[in-house]
């Protein structure tokens, strides 16, 4: 019985602090790598000069979960909403072929994600690229690309 109880209370303990990460089980199960650039979007010198510089991201993910199908999510997020916003996320076999692409893009937003399933269990020679797009009137336009492997 005390066996049983602190076995309980260890688990208990466990999934509490599991829990406290910020990170749900969902962005994190199966994560096997991931990459994140960072961006400055500077004033394109069309606008005002007194424009403050933006900060924006990209991040790639790619996911190995137990006894499903690996798959590739792509990120962009601004700390100020874009005219623009897009993520794809493409996923290659280990010969170089395309495998799946999966694109998505907003307006007036400042976070969009998009997720691109490699379609198989096994995937030690596959990787990922994720292209991040950022476009706001007054200010150059930002495209970069991020990569992965599995």
């Amino acid at each position: 019985m005390k066996l049983k109880r602190s076995l309980m209370i260890t688990a208990l303990g466990l999934a509490i602090l599991g829990s406290a990460t910020g990170a749900s089980a969902a962005e994190t199960e199966g994560l096997v790598n991931s990459q994140e650039i960072s961006f400055t979007q500077v004033p394109d010198g069309t606008g005002s000069s007194i424009l403050a510089t933006n900060k924006a991201k990209g991040r790639l993910d790619v996911h190995s979960p137990p006894l499903r199908s690996t798959y590739a999510v792509a990120k962009s997020s601004a700390n100020r909403l874009q005219d623009y916003i897009y993520a794809r996320a493409k996923t290659y076999n280990g010969d170089g072929s395309l495998i799946k692409s999966k694109s998505a893009s907003a307006t007036k937003a400042d976070y969009i994600g998009v997720k691109a399933m490699n379609g198989t269990l096994y995937s030690s020679n596959d990787w990922a690229i994720g292209t991040h797009i950022f476009k706001l009137k007054g200010y150059k336009t930002i495209t970069g690309q991020t990569k992965a492997y599995w």
